[in-house]
């Protein structure tokens, strides 16, 4: 699964290893330092999934653009959703 989250020109997107890329490095460091798997403190299906929510929780200016899930991402890729959380 990968889910993108994004605020006006910064965007981020949760990667498979349980770490997130950006198109600003910065806003990469923070992700992965408030919401990597280790700062899941619930059960969760999917991991990146839960990643995303901790992190509009920690950002609340961002939002759940994209959820994609699928075995091979860029072959096999399925948008589930796409939903906007304010």
């Amino acid at each position: 699964m990968s889910v993108k989250i994004e605020w006006q020109i910064f965007k981020a997107e949760t990667q498979s290893d349980g770490t997130w890329s950006s198109n600003s490095p910065a806003l990469a460091e923070l992700l992965n330092a408030i919401a990597s798997p280790d700062k899941i403190k619930e059960p969760a299906l999917d991991i990146e999934d839960a990643m995303a929510h901790l992190a509009i929780k920690g950002l609340p200016y961002f939002k759940i653009t994209e959820i994609n899930s699928g075995n091979n991402r860029e072959n096999n890729s399925i948008n589930k959703s796409s939903m906007a959380i304010c």
